[in-house]
């Protein structure tokens, strides 16, 4: 059975029309098949560190649709534990390794042309982007406020990016800012918003069960067009832990006035995980030298 997994063509599925949501089948095997030729590319080495993280990227984005149509996260684990050991227990030099490994590479020669990508969920887009001159690699944006949240890229070093807020810089600068999602080790299931896991309003985790991670010192900046903004950084290891969250949960940003503002209400804004893990994965592919770029308006499965 794994064999026919492994023979099909991981990668080119990656620009394909989205599935439909009657295709949920369809999108349950072009997960296998991508979770089989990467557990064999951990133990043969079979690609490069683009082939690897486009690979990653379209796993991630095809299990967080999978989730979002239904499927249970322990039937997903159970799955790929079982592809995983049937496809390294082939072995490297098994034909239909070698086969799909040189699939996947002809196919990636294609892909990695393609500089920027959009991650739609139900209720917001990731925008990712390869091009060290986007300042965000991965961004998703807040249309009633414009306050962007995401990965910017560091000024000098387009190959690395902090997980970030910037907002329009307009009357007293916020005091601070707080990222506020699950903690996992106060509660291991997802939270959707009510204890039914059932709701129509995206919200966070109650305090009790949440985390908080501050922000550290708000800088100065300009956006795109030139405008003036504040950015707050937030450290490392919190890109991590929203890797972590189920792609349907929220994280709530919290903007904590300043003690001179007249207004000293805090102000708060929601935002969906999504494909946030599949959009990191594609913005680090590495450019590939004498390839003309393209653009990608809307990942696909």
């Amino acid at each position: 059975m794994l064999a026919r997994v492994l023979f099909m063509a991981v990668l080119t599925a990656a620009v394909a029309p989205q599935a439909a949501a009657d295709d949920t089948e369809a999108l349950r095997r072009t997960w296998l098949e991508r979770v089989a030729i990467s557990a064999a590319d951990k133990i043969c080495n079979l690609f490069s560190e683009g082939e690897r993280l486009a690979l990653a990227s379209g796993i991630y984005q095809a299990e967080g649709e999978l989730l979002r149509a239904g499927k249970k996260r322990a039937e997903l684990q159970r799955l790929s534990a079982q592809v995983t050991e049937h496809a390294q227990g082939l072995g490297c030099n098994h034909a239909e390794v070698i086969s799909v490994a040189a699939t996947v590479r002809d196919s990636y020669r294609q892909f990695a042309r393609t500089s920027f990508l959009e991650y739609p969920a139900p209720r917001s887009t990731w925008s990712a982007s390869r091009s060290e001159h986007d300042r965000w690699a991965a961004s998703q944006t807040d249309k009633a406020t414009g306050i962007v949240f995401g990965l910017r890229r560091i000024p000098g070093k387009p190959d690395q990016s902090r997980l970030a807020i910037a907002m329009p810089a307009r009357g007293v600068t916020p005091a601070s800012a707080q990222l506020v999602f699950r903690d996992q080790e106060k509660m291991s299931e997802p939270w959707f918003g009510s204890l039914s896991g059932k709701s129509d309003k995206l919200a966070p985790a109650p305090r009790a069960a949440s985390r908080i991670a501050w922000a550290g010192k708000v800088m100065s900046g300009r956006n795109e067009v030139g405008d003036p903004i504040w950015i707050f950084t937030f450290d490392a290891g919190v890109i991590d832990a929203l890797e972590q969250l189920d792609p349907r949960e929220a994280i709530q940003v919290n903007l904590l006035p300043a003690p001179r503002a007249k207004d000293q209400k805090m102000k708060s804004i929601i935002y969906e995980i999504g494909d946030f893990r599949a959009a990191r994965a594609f913005s680090m592919i590495p450019k590939t030298e004498g390839a003309a770029p393209v653009e990608t308006a809307s990942a696909a499965h």
